[in-house]
């Protein structure tokens, strides 16, 4: 039997964000999917309805952008600091691996019995797409720097897996996740919910979306009063939308249901991602990874359709269509 969930959930994605992001966008990035995980491709600015305080804003254009096809066209939306890398769009995604290290029998049999899988997940992404790998277990580490190299890859998330040893990680060519990232403020990191938050912030200098794959256990803390977000919590979500980054779960306990997997579900449907337990059926749980994201749609609106309209969280559904709509919430002023 399933158990109770907690006395205290975490906020809802909502929540979160209604009085933190304010983002200056004219466009809004959307996964639709349909029950089995697959793509919905054919979509028009027609079958989307976007309201801010239930009021419709028109979308006049769809754009579908996936590895095959052009790179991101509104690569430009986020601002950047002085001496940033230029804002050039590039073909193929961007994907982080992100690992939660963790030597507890339930977790690292988890770990390992993701390994075949892992592989088939990268290999099911397409031959321009480069992959990152970061891991958290007593601070934040980088251990491979974007690459096509899967093998390579596939070699990290071993590492990260069983404490090896860490090594200098040299930045690769743009996009390069190491030429951003603060090994000082790594080593000081002291939750997961901080670690996403310092990767989250390395990558945002970065164009476009991003993927992140949490190979993971948990987040939140667990007390006499059910599971609570940690004070890191908000903080990492802010930093994961602000870089327009995507965390797709892979939850690696070794059990049917546990407490912490409220934090994993929360995170994922705050940055408009996924969840999934590993634990029953490891590669249906990855084959519906692949395929939520190996695209996703950019809705384009006009600026102007924002006047006099109250400041707001943006919600996206589908008109007349089935599908799941993954959405990281933005709020537009």
């Amino acid at each position: 039997m399933r158990a109770e969930p907690p006395e205290e959930l975490p906020d809802s994605p909502q929540e979160a964000f209604d009085d933190s992001i304010t983002v200056a966008l004219d466009t809004i990035t959307v996964r639709i999917v349909d029950p089995a995980g697959r793509p919905i491709l054919g979509l028009t600015p027609e079958d989307f309805r976007v309201l801010v305080r239930g009021k419709e804003i028109p979308v006049v254009a769809v754009d579908w952008i996936s590895s095959e096809g052009a790179a991101e066209p509104h690569a430009e939306l986020l601002p950047f600091e002085e001496g940033a890398t230029p804002n050039v769009p590039q073909a193929g995604k961007l994907v982080v691996f992100f690992v939660q290290a963790d030597l507890n029998p339930t977790r690292i049999s988890g770990q390992m019995r993701m390994r075949p899988y892992t592989r088939d997940l990268l290999a099911s992404l397409h031959p321009s797409d480069r992959v990152a790998v970061v891991s958290y277990d007593s601070h934040l580490k980088l251990w491979l720097d974007f690459t096509e190299n899967r093998e390579a890859v596939h070699d990290a998330v071993d590492r990260a897996m069983i404490y090896s040893p860490e090594a200098e990680v040299e930045p690769s060519e743009f996009p390069s996740l190491a030429a951003r990232f603060d090994e000082a403020e790594a080593r000081r990191v002291a939750s997961p919910e901080k670690a996403l938050e310092v990767t989250a912030k390395a990558l945002a200098g970065l164009p476009g979306e991003k993927t992140m794959i949490y190979l993971g256990y948990g987040l939140g803390r667990f007390g006499t009063g059910g599971v609570r977000m940690t004070p890191d919590y908000k903080p990492a979500v802010k930093a994961l939308s602000r870089a327009r980054v995507s965390v797709f779960v892979l939850d690696v306990t070794s059990a049917d249901f546990h407490s912490l997997e409220v934090g994993l579900q929360s995170v994922a449907a705050a940055t408009g991602g996924t969840y999934a337990s590993t634990f029953r059926l490891p590669g249906v749980a990855t084959d519906r990874i692949a395929r939520a994201i190996s695209g996703w749609y950019v809705l384009t609106f006009d600026r102007e359709a924002l006047d006099g309209i109250e400041p707001g969280t943006a919600t996206v559904k589908l008109r007349g269509r089935r599908g799941e709509v993954l959405a990281r919430p933005v709020s537009l002023r």
